[in-house]
């Protein structure tokens, strides 16, 4: 009778403690979350100090870059693999063939050091979400995209570099890491910090997603993450500008966490099933979802953030931040 006793209160106060124990460990891998977000704003900050701009979302060559007539059509590479050199991981850096500016640099021409490289910045602890890519990914998948603008909400109804009707939802070139170059050699560079205009501790920069998107019911969910099949190297393709599908860049139109699978921009287009919706919201398991401010501090944004808010925090230059305070 005293053994089952003993076992009871066992069982007790392991039932107490469990939560508490979870509630910790949550707690210290959403730290770790911070950290890997702290990383890539210094690594941001370091390419800004270095070229003078933030890298672009990776768009391949311009149309008319070359030739002056629209050539193949080629795979540019993504923010991150720009950061490489900032970020301790300078010898991979210079092991991938990125010579010639209209080459598939962020697809095949590199695929067999895409596969054996490894990101560990770009992964969140807590993330419910599968690492390896799908669809001839060649790379692993990342948990963090750049802000490339938002959709007009409330006050914010200024159309400029701004896209919408495309099959795979809004996407904006408003933002501080859009799809558009602005150089014409290897190094895709995106905008400057002086372009923050509305001020760099109130405009995102990268934000995170590393869980489910769940339907309104809550009783389907699915992985949306932009450039999802494909690895976190991949950027943009010849031409697409900042209009195009994102590849590792969100234009913001739900709150973080939102029950929108199905809905336009984060319901995937048939006819391209690879193409990235470009809506897809933030998303974590941490109660909201952390995002890097253009400054490089990093900040938790509430599920229950005002909406008109969050939008006026994703575009860089929309002139009506003070107001917003």
């Amino acid at each position: 009778m005293e053994l089952l006793v003993v076992i009871a209160i066992i069982g007790t106060l392991i039932g107490l403690l469990l939560p508490a124990v979870q509630s910790a460990r949550e707690a210290a891998r959403r730290s770790q979350c911070g950290s890997n977000l702290k990383q890539l704003g210094l690594g941001l900050q370091n390419h800004h100090d270095a070229k003078k701009a933030f890298p672009s979302g990776g768009c391949g060559t311009d149309p008319y870059a070359v030739t002056g007539t629209f050539p193949p059509e080629y795979w540019g590479y993504s923010q991150w693999v720009a950061l490489m050199p900032f970020m301790e991981m300078g010898g991979s850096y210079d092991a991938l063939d990125l010579s010639t500016p209209q080459t598939n640099v962020g697809w095949d021409r590199n695929a067999n050091i895409y596969r054996t490289i490894r990101m560990p910045m770009l992964l969140c602890p807590s993330s419910t979400l599968r690492e390896k890519g799908e669809s001839g990914g060649m790379g692993h998948r990342s948990n963090y995209y750049g802000i490339a603008g938002a959709s007009p909400f409330g006050r914010f109804t200024n159309t400029a570099v701004y896209f919408t009707g495309n099959p795979w939802g809004d996407t904006s070139g408003r933002g501080m890491i859009p799809n558009r170059r602005t150089d014409t050699d290897k190094s895709r560079l995106g905008v400057r910090m002086s372009d923050a205009s509305d001020g760099t501790s109130k405009t995102m920069i990268v934000g995170e997603i590393s869980h489910f998107i769940f339907n309104p019911t809550g009783n389907t969910r699915d992985d949306r993450r932009p450039g999802r099949n494909w690895g976190w190297h991949m950027g943009g393709l010849s031409g697409w500008g900042n209009w195009a599908p994102h590849s590792q860049n969100v234009t913001v139109r739900y709150p973080p966490n939102a029950f929108v699978l199905g809905q336009a921009g984060v319901d995937e287009w048939t006819d391209w099933r690879d193409a990235s919706p470009g809506n897809c919201p933030l998303s974590s398991t941490h109660g909201g979802a952390q995002v890097i401010m253009t400054d490089g501090a990093v900040r938790l944004i509430s599920d229950a953030i005002d909406m008109e808010t969050y939008t006026l925090m994703a575009v860089r230059d929309d002139g009506l931040q003070a107001r917003n305070e």
